[in-house]
């Protein structure tokens, strides 16, 4: 728990917190920019104790290095020393969000250790939640924030400016005498009591200028911004990792703050395009329809969609008819797999495939546009199975316009499907960075394979699957669209 200890604004403890430089393999969907909501939460709940100071390699010397094999996006790394050196911050906090991107944040570790070996370094994110010991014992960090950060990383620093013992605070690991410890921390209950992301720390004309602002991810990219109303999942997904990161109780902001947090935005930022980017935003039905009430009824004139996914059997005819008059412009739906069975047995998902094609009848009906996530290559998969899947996608565009992101099953550390993989041999135990950067998108390399199909079987079926939608789409590469959804959404 947080210690209580009143603690002043100190100018002098100086604490930066820097979103790396990202990498992207030539087969990779296409590069993002977007607002580091994490940072700047993170930053909310400190820059009332201390100087703080938000770098975002994304945005700062923005430079594009093309390779043989990869491209890097984000300020070249002697322009990171510079910031880092004029800064001389006494704590850095940098992101992880994505495995397939901790090289990056390794890379920012380094110069840190090799500009001031005094400064201590903290990894936060998903990635450093379920790797914090690799990445401690490794000494790319002292300390690794393990879940949600805000209350945390608070107490970290106030603890640093205090000059006390940070050792035995609740969702912090770090090594002592040689051993990796962690006391695992409670989950935040009210998020209504987080304030608003610390937007006042960054420039948004920033972002807005970028032309690679939520590219792919979305149709409404310009001068746009992701929000997250909720934390948690209780859903049992063999392949998704969110419930290590955040926990599996569902935890949710009220209608009020939600609105409040959209209100915020348009008054300070003029933003009225919105990407909700919570895992189950609309898990509890009631708070959703009344956020979807209020967005209609204080007519604040937003457009919004949901590039992270929705679970289609938490939606009907009466909540879509509101989700389309609220101003959504697009929804992407969660579908996984073409063969029940599979959701049951194997992904464990637990969604009726004669329901979701239901919800996406009605969305066709009330001119809601749709994507829908298709994930191939499980264990217990057959080439069957997985033809299933890939027809279904098919189908579901040719009928109902519904726009297919095809994946292969990735063993994201700590997940279910990787201790699956390693205990029947089916990956490399020693699996890099590197390849699950590429294992995670479309056009990249699936690392799982089984007596039922091949890595070249999973990759036949997906370049099949590309040339049959080069000829649906009508307008050139299907590549090209999913890398500009702006292209086929807004039609």
């Amino acid at each position: 728990m947080e210690n209580n200890t009143i603690v002043k604004l100190d100018k002098q403890t100086k604490v930066m917190l820097i979103n790396p430089p990202q990498k992207y393999f030539n087969q990779s969907l296409g590069f993002n920019v977007y607002f580091p909501i994490g940072l700047l939460s993170i930053a909310s709940m400190i820059k009332d104790i201390c100087d703080v100071k938000i770098f975002d390699c994304l945005i700062e010397n923005f430079e594009v290095e093309r390779k043989k094999e990869f491209t890097l996006y984000g300020t070249p790394l002697n322009k990171v020393k510079e910031a880092i050196e004029k800064y001389n911050p006494d704590i850095v906090g940098i992101t992880t969000p994505f495995t397939s991107q901790a090289e990056n944040a390794k890379s920012i570790s380094k110069l840190c250790r090799d500009i001031n070996p005094r400064t201590k370094i903290v990894f936060g994110g998903p990635h450093a939640t379920v790797r914090y010991k690799h990445l401690l014992e490794e000494g790319f960090c002292d300390y690794c924030v393990i879940g949600e950060g805000e209350i945390t990383f608070r107490e970290y620093v106030k603890r640093v400016i205090s000059k006390s013992n940070t050792f035995d605070i609740e969702g912090l690991a770090y090594i002592k005498d040689a051993e990796v410890r962690y006391k695992p921390q409670k989950f935040l209950n009210n998020l209504d009591e987080l304030p608003f992301p610390a937007y006042d720390l960054i420039d948004p004309k920033n972002y807005f200028e970028s032309p690679y602002l939520y590219k792919s991810r979305s149709a409404i990219p310009e001068k746009s911004i992701s929000i997250i109303t909720s934390r948690g999942c209780p859903f049992n997904c063999v392949f998704c990792s969110i419930k290590l990161h955040m926990g599996r109780r569902f935890r949710y902001n009220s209608p009020d703050y939600v609105i409040g947090h959209l209100k915020y935005c348009i008054e300070k930022m003029g933003i009225r395009r919105y990407h909700f980017e919570d895992d189950n935003i609309s898990q509890d039905k009631k708070r959703f329809e009344e956020i979807l009430d209020r967005i209609i009824e204080s007519d604040i004139e937003i457009n919004w969609d949901t590039p992270n996914g929705i679970r289609a059997d938490t939606l009907d005819f009466n909540i879509l008819k509101k989700i389309k008059q609220s101003g959504c412009t697009s929804l992407q739906l969660a579908i996984e797999s073409g063969n029940q069975q599979i959701l049951n047995d194997v992904i464990k998902k637990s969604s009726s495939l004669d329901y979701i094609i239901k919800i996406i009848e009605y969305c066709y009906e009330l001119e809601i546009k749709l994507a829908a996530f298709f994930v191939i290559g499980f264990p217990g998969e057959t080439i069957k199975d997985i033809k299933d899947t890939v027809s279904l996608a098919l189908r579901l565009y040719k009928s109902y316009n519904v726009l297919p992101i095809l994946l292969f099953a990735t063993p994201l550390y700590g997940t279910e499907l990787y201790r699956i993989c390693i205990e029947k041999g089916l990956i490399d135990k020693y699996i890099t960075d590197d390849d699950l950067a590429t294992a995670t998108q479309f056009y990249g390399t699936p690392l799982i394979s089984t007596n039922d199909f091949s890595i070249s079987d999973l990759k036949r079926i997906a370049t099949d699957f590309e040339l049959e939608m080069d000829k649906l789409v009508g307008m050139g590469s299907f590549r090209k669209i999913l890398t500009d959804k702006k292209s086929i959404f807004m039609q």
